[in-house]
């Protein structure tokens, strides 16, 4: 018998000869030679929000309790400590962000115990975290600009794409406040700008559009990249009068997509692990180092990814790092789904493979993905919410239950709650290349063997005599007492395709042994 092993996704491939497999979904890469479980949504929330949801954050204050910060449209929400029920702490009178089809969003940050808010339409918003922290957000500052995005940068808090009252809209521009003080903001050019080594930098020497993001503190020599529509710039503090020198990254493409911008990390040729931050540029999936761009996606996925796409919302593609999983997601939005996520493209940096999730019908689309943290332990006194013994999620294995404060990839469904990873199995369904066991002979396939260590599965023969014919499939066979799938197929070109139901328990997805003969011929 022959021993086929899963290769990676290639959907971009042709299906014949494919050194790929032209569809892996609903399982996530673990190995070089297997996949795993991808895990359904948990409701986490109690309660939901007042509209869609357009920010998430969370930060682990200074007595380990875990805080939870949202945002939709109009209002800005928080839990602690675990308190399942999202409460309204937005300043008086609510905002004014922009909508999903605008391209709205909050961008958090933070500065010590400090959270930073910003939506480009209202001032910047902040909240201190308690023991000393106010009960809601406010105004940072009457003379802070407004901005699109925030980062900290060494010890300033930057803004990018900035209005204020005397410059009106500046979207090239990026913005920092006085040294160890981001609620402090003097007018540039002033002696106490100048004291405190607070100013602006107009990016407008080269033609690379609008800021798009800001990312701190992940390369060397480079202490902030500055993601822009058609390229990326990069700063690094010098002090002095010039405070931050900025040069653009040669050959760096940049991004439309402000929420598709993800820091995380990526294995080099040598093996070693370096921190890299992957986004979506015009030419497909990329990864900027901190001084030039490397594509992920090119002859791999990026074109299934774009026949997917809802042309209309390419602003509102959104990554989120799963570091559990080593892995990179990305929401994307389809055709009629209103912007809303029906597909998760799951990008395994370790090793360089990806999958694809479908939560295809309406009940199961996403409004935004974020990282969320476990928020505290639990015991038999307070995990009824999570549902009975037979059938709570996560398993009781899961290091969620005691409190571990790592991070885990959340959601807020359509119904605006927030709900995080760790369900029951999708419904895997991987298949082979195709391929031409005789060659110039049909084939009689006979046997074939899932390889796999839990659940049950079937296995299905597809098969054709001309590339130009439609892939005929056969009835799928689930497994024997023996473990085998007992087939009775012929075809000159053939390929195999493995399927489970929904919440089976299973580590990993090997590949499949099969068995086939010639078919004879005539001379």
């Amino acid at each position: 018998m022959t021993i086929l092993h899963w290769p990676e996704w290639l959907p971009d491939a042709p299906d014949f000869q494919n050194a790929g497999s032209p569809r892996i979904k609903n399982c996530v890469p673990l190995t070089a030679k297997s996949y795993g479980p991808m895990p359904t949504w948990i409701a986490w929330s109690s309660n939901a929000l007042s509209e869609r949801a357009q920010g998430l954050y969370s930060i682990k204050g200074g007595d380990s309790t875990v805080y939870l910060f949202a945002g939709d449209r109009t209002k800005l929400y928080m839990s602690a400590g675990g308190a399942r029920a999202l409460t309204d702490v937005s300043k008086a009178g609510g905002y004014a962000t922009p909508s999903v089809d605008s391209g709205g969003y909050w961008s958090f940050t933070s500065f010590g115990d400090r959270v930073i808010a910003t939506n480009g339409a209202d001032k910047p918003q902040t909240l201190v975290l308690p023991p000393s922290g106010t009960p809601a957000f406010a105004d940072l500052s009457p003379d802070a600009p407004t901005a699109k995005y925030a980062a900290v940068v060494k010890d300033f808090l930057m803004f990018g794409n900035t209005f204020d009252g005397v410059d009106g809209v500046r979207p090239s521009r990026v913005w920092w406040s006085g040294i160890n003080s981001p609620a402090y903001w003097p007018v540039p050019g002033s002696i106490e700008a100048i004291q405190t080594q607070s100013d602006f930098q107009d990016l407008q020497q080269t033609d690379l559009g609008a800021v798009t993001g800001l990312v701190s503190g992940f390369a060397p020599g480079s202490d902030v990249a500055i993601f822009c529509e058609k390229g990326i710039w990069t700063a690094a503090y010098v002090g002095g009068q010039l405070i931050f020198n900025f040069k653009v990254a040669q050959g760096a493409a940049g991004t439309l997509a402000p929420l598709s911008i993800v820091q995380s990390f990526a294995r080099d040729n040598t093996g070693a692990i370096r921190p890299v931050v992957y986004y979506l540029s015009p030419a497909g999936f990329a990864a900027f180092d901190g001084s030039t761009s490397f594509a992920v996606g090119a002859q791999k996925f990026d074109r299934a990814f774009y026949n997917m796409l809802d042309d209309a919302h390419l602003n509102y593609v959104q990554g989120v790092a799963d570091p559990r999983t080593r892995s990179v997601m990305w929401g994307i939005p389809t055709p009629g789904s209103g912007g809303l996520f029906t597909h998760v493209l799951i990008y395994n940096w370790e090793l360089g493979r990806a999958t694809l999730s479908e939560m295809e019908a309406a009940a199961n689309h996403a409004e935004f993905l974020g990282q969320v943290a476990t928020v505290t332990a639990y015991n038999v006194d307070n995990i009824d919410s999570f549902g009975t013994v037979d059938t709570i999620s996560p398993p009781f294995d899961d290091p969620f239950w005691s409190g571990n404060a790592s991070s885990r990839v959340g959601l807020f469904t359509v119904d605006h709650k927030l709900a995080i990873g760790g369900g029951p199995a999708m419904a895997p369904i991987l298949e082979t290349p195709e391929m031409q066991p005789a060659e110039g002979r049909r084939a009689w396939v006979q046997l074939t063997r899932p390889l796999l260590d839990g659940g049950a599965a079937t296995i299905a023969v597809g098969h054709r005599e001309r590339q130009t014919d439609p892939v005929i499939w056969e009835v799928p066979v689930a497994i024997n007492a023996i473990g085998e799938c007992p087939q009775r197929c012929t075809g000159r070109y053939i390929r195999f395709r493995l399927q489970m139901p929904a919440g089976q328990q299973f580590t990993h997805l090997a590949g499949i042994d099969w068995r086939m003969m010639p078919e004879a011929t005539r001379r």
